[in-house]
């Protein structure tokens, strides 16, 4: 199946802020969001050069999560020299969240396999709407995350946290950082939602949600976001983009029906319409719990047994004729774990949301990156 990427995008300085240090890059194949921080123009600076860099990058192709990991570092690295090369602009850095469809080199066919890279680092964030269900993919660095992981406060109370603003990981603020990245399947109506925080201060995740589920064109959508942001307050700048996977026709297309053909059955009577209605209520209940059952719950596993294996974040349980799908490329491999780490994804351990798993493969990731 062919697949299309239709996309909008909007930043917007806020009711309080006097200038705008978001920056924003929306293009064929690669679609970043920048938090700039460190004072007047300085955050302004650092977000700037962030989407400066990853644009040349992406003239040469993304080929997968690692590159994408690499880019990020080295940028990270210039921001940092440049931090230290100039007085006004010490202590600056940015957050930063990044949507590449990977590959991203022209010269692949188009035919060719895709899927969707994501990374981030700090508390700008990346959601995905897929088949009506809305979660955040990435995972924030900030301190109120971390309160949030360790249960001490709610997603709510992470939203008006007097620390809310203060985040653990930033690029150019040291001269290396910790990137989260992880590979999803490139699905046809998946709707991708990459915004500042900016956005989720001043919006519910609810509301955020019913935005995206209420909004067909994805322009008016980031148009609508930063409104209600806006509207809400507008305390700080807010940046969203809208990332629409859509197939060759971008529509669902239903079989016609001839209207001559309905004709009315004869001698059909009552209790047999009663008794074929139970069925299929019975079997449609049946059917929605079994697939619900089977697609319910997470696990950490290898793709195979080799040393080269990938970890990988599934999706259900095998369950009569239901199988585990994959949910996300982790981008880590057997051969970095040490010999704990790997005796403990041997043994497939199993969480309940996304966000449980997302967080543990990223305290393994800090163990290898540690290393």
């Amino acid at each position: 199946m062919t697949i299309f990427i239709r996309w909008g995008a909007f930043s917007d300085t806020g009711v309080l802020r006097l200038q705008n240090e978001d920056a924003v890059l929306a293009r064929e194949g690669l679609f970043v969001v920048a938090d700039g921080m460190g004072g007047h123009n300085a955050g302004e600076v650092a977000s700037a050069m962030a989407i400066k860099f990853l644009g040349a990058a992406q003239s040469s192709g993304i080929a997968d999560a690692q590159q994408l990991n690499s880019i990020i570092k080295e940028v990270n690295e210039k921001i940092f020299q440049a931090a230290n090369g100039q007085t006004d602009q010490r202590g600056m850095g940015t957050t930063l969240t990044a949507l590449a469809i990977t590959p991203t080199n022209k010269s692949k066919s188009e035919n060719d396999s895709k899927s969707v890279t994501v990374a981030n680092i700090g508390d700008s964030r990346t959601y995905l709407l897929r088949a009506g269900e809305f979660r955040q993919v990435s995972v924030d660095h900030s301190y109120v995350q971390e309160l949030v992981s360790e249960g001490l406060i709610t997603r709510d109370e992470a939203r008006t946290h007097a620390r809310r603003n203060i985040v653990t990981r930033a690029l150019g603020i040291e001269p290396t950082v910790g990137v989260d990245t992880w590979t999803l399947p490139l699905i046809a109506g998946d709707r991708y939602l990459l915004c500042s925080d900016g956005l989720v201060d001043e919006v519910t995740d609810i509301d955020i949600e019913t935005c995206l589920k209420l909004n067909s064109d994805p322009q008016q959508t980031a148009n609508k976001l930063v409104e209600m942001a806006n509207k809400n307050g507008g305390r700080d700048n807010t940046t969203v983009i809208v990332v629409d996977v859509l197939d060759k026709d971008n529509k669902v297309v239903s079989k016609p029906v001839d209207s001559t053909l309905l004709k009315p059955e004869v001698n059909f009577s009552f209790r047999k319409l009663i008794i074929s209605v139970v069925v299929a209520v019975v079997a449609l209940v049946t059917s929605v719990v079994t697939t619900s059952y089977a697609r319910s719950g997470y696990f950490v596993a290898y793709e195979d047994e080799t040393p080269a294996a990938r970890v990988l974040i599934y999706q259900g349980k095998e369950f009569l004729w239901f199988n585990p799908t994959i949910e996300a490329d982790s981008t880590l491999i057997r051969s970095d774990l040490n010999l704990v780490l790997d005796a403990e994804i041997v043994t497939r351990p199993d969480f309940s949301s996304p966000t449980d798993v997302q967080k543990y493969v990223n305290q393994i990731r800090e163990v290898v990156d540690g290393n």
